[in-house]
This record gives structure tokens, sequence and C-alpha cells, in this order.
């Protein structure tokens, strides 16, 4: 992100970066309230390398100015309520960033701006996330992290990572107005392996003590080319589930059980017991939704399994964005060649043990 601050004269920096992930099995259970409606629900992602990223420029000409970079989408307002009451009809690019920006910046909504007298702080805010857009990385969620975190020192709230990823969930559940899921926001926030397990009292995070350079040796992430709405997939398996589908109850219910066998897999190095957990999870997974799957990815899977792979599956609510493949010991080359030659892009992203990071210059 160097050089975007142009020639605006900066008084202070600050710079905030989060991992996205991939989740290894468990997904869609994550979301709420599917959660409560099974027992002892898991999922299990792990935080990798292409990360999410923010920066806030104090700025001394007056107003704010927001850029999503990757996004090729901006704003320019001339104070923090111009801003909040940009947010309807704003671009779908930017509405999250605007939304989270509001929340610090005008915190208090017209009332707070007029008890300042001012026009508030002056800043220019600036995203970009290295996960290609709709990849089914978590990406959008990985950025509010990031963005809110800066914006968080910046204001010097100094908020608790709780109560920071609940505030990021609560925002971009505005944003997409249905139900949003929870495992994106973990890894972002802490990085590592994690087991998520979902209880009424909120969820525990469990670090799982895996050796990062062999699982990467195990596993090839790709990029399908076809940007893919994790809110249609989400949508349909929620009401299905919700309006009593015993299909989709009991496909869930597999997903589950594939995510603990996945978690006690990864804590025993299993390797290749993980592969076939993955796989487990795969199978059920497409009978939750039919928007899950494609022909086009079916094949890319199939290819993957004879080059030398234990299975594949998409990451995220599927129809699109990326796919990875648990590869046999010694096959992963074959399988990542393999993928090149079908026209897939290869993602070299390495798994990361930390989580979002805050620096200020």
């Amino acid at each position: 992100m160097a050089g975007l601050a142009g020639g605006i004269a900066v008084a202070r920096r600050i710079e905030a970066r989060a991992p996205t992930r991939i989740d290894l099995a468990g997904g869609t259970i994550d979301i709420w309230p599917l959660y409560l409606l099974h027992e002892r629900p898991v999922t299990v992602n792990a935080a990798i390398d292409l990360f999410a990223l923010a920066r806030l420029e104090e700025k001394t000409d007056g107003g704010i100015e927001v850029v999503a970079a990757d996004r090729g989408a901006s704003g320019r307002y001339g104070s923090a309520r111009q801003l909040r009451e940009a947010i309807t009809g704003a671009p779908s690019e930017i509405e999250f960033l605007l939304r989270l920006a509001a929340h610090f910046l005008d915190p208090g909504g017209p009332e707070e701006d007029g008890a300042r007298g001012g026009p508030g702080p002056a800043c220019r805010i600036t995203t970009d996330c290295q996960a290609p857009a709709g990849s089914g990385l978590g990406g959008s969620s990985a950025l509010g992290i990031a963005l809110a975190s800066a914006l968080d020192r910046f204001v010097g709230r100094g908020l608790a990572g709780e109560r920071l990823l609940a505030l990021t969930r609560a925002i971009e559940t505005q944003v997409l107005r249905i139900p949003t899921g929870e495992q994106d926001y973990h890894p972002a926030l802490e990085g590592g392996v994690l087991a998520l397990h979902y209880t009424v009292e909120g969820t525990k995070v469990e670090r799982l003590p895996v050796d990062l350079e062999a699982l990467g040796r195990r596993t090839v992430l790709v990029y399908t080319g076809v940007s893919r709405s994790s809110g249609v997939s989400n949508w349909d398996m929620l009401k299905r589930h919700l309006d009593g589908d015993r299909r989709v109850i009991e496909a869930l219910e597999k997903v589950n059980r594939a995510s603990h066998d996945m978690r006690a897999a990864l804590e025993a190095a299993d390797w290749d017991g993980a592969g076939e957990s993955l796989g487990r999870e795969w199978k059920a997974r497409r009978d939750l939704s039919d928007t899950v799957s494609t022909p086009a990815i079916d094949a890319l899977i199939e290819a993957g399994r004879k080059a030398g792979a234990v299975a594949g599956k998409v990451c995220g609510a599927g129809g699109g964005g990326c796919l990875v493949f648990w590869a046999r010991e010694g096959r992963r080359e074959a399988v990542r060649e393999c993928m090149a030659g079908l026209g897939t892009r290869i993602l070299d992203a390495r798994y990361v043990q930390g989580g979002v990071s805050v620096t200020e210059s």
C-alpha cells in the first residue's frame, strides 16, 4: 500500500493487517442460530498470509476520504457527520467501510457531532485485501477486523479483542442484511489453527498445536476465477434448516461430525485422516444447498483427486471462489501442476500463527 497517500500532509499514520483463513471443516454451522440447534458444534479453520490491510492517515486539510484500493471505489466527506449521512445509498464496495468509520469517528451520531462543535477528525482511510474478492477466504471479515483495529487505535478507545469482534460482526450484518457466520473473525483476530466451539455462553476458542509447515505441505489453495457471494448460499441453507428440511439438518450434522474428526486428526498429526475428514465434510456440504457446487467445481475436485489429492472442497459458502485440496504425501506438486493446467490461479499462501497487528508512526 506504499505510495497510496499521494501528496497529503500526514501528521499521524496507523496501519493494521489481519490474516484471512482457509476453513477446513465446519462452516455454515457457525451461523446463528444454527449452532444452537446442534450438539457440540465446532468449526476448524486456519489463518493464512493473504492479508487484509487498513491504513489511517491524519490529514491537515480537513474532511474524511475513504478509498477501497482493491475494489476501485472511494468517497470524500466534509466531516464525520456527512460520512454517516452518506451511508444510505453508498456504493456496496465501501458501505462496510463507511459504517465502521462512522461508528468510531461519529460515535453519537448527529448529537455527538454537534456537541463537538466542529467537523471532527480529518483522515484518509485506505483499505486493500490480498485475497481475491469473493474468494471464500473471509476477506471482508478480516478487512473489518483490520479497519476496526486501526480506527480503535486512531480514536484511542482501547477496545478488547472480543468487543472489536462483536462490533465488526454486528456492522457487517447491517451491510449483508442477513445473519452472518462467526468463524471468519477469529482467525483475523487471533491467527493460528483454531477449533471454534459454539456454546450458549459464546464461542470458545481452542488453538490447535499444529505444525504449520507440515500442514502447508499437504494443502493446495486455488482460485477458480469465479467470484461468489456467500449471502445467497448461506441464506438458502439457513432458511431450509429453519423450515425443518431433514436433508439439510442431517447434512449439517454430518458436517459437524467431520469437523470434530478434523480437529482430532490435526491434533494427532494424522495428515491422511485430516484429508479424509475434509472429503467427508465436502460430501455432506453438497447436500446443504444446490448452490454449493457447480459442474465446473465438481470437475476440478475430481481432477485434483486423480492427480493425488485425498479430497478437495470449496472455501466458504460455495458456488465459486477458492478450492482447497488435501494432497497425499509427496503429491502436492502434482496437484498444483494439475490445477494450473486447468486454468485455476494457484495462491501460494502460508499458514500464520499471528492475528491482527497494528503499527503507528
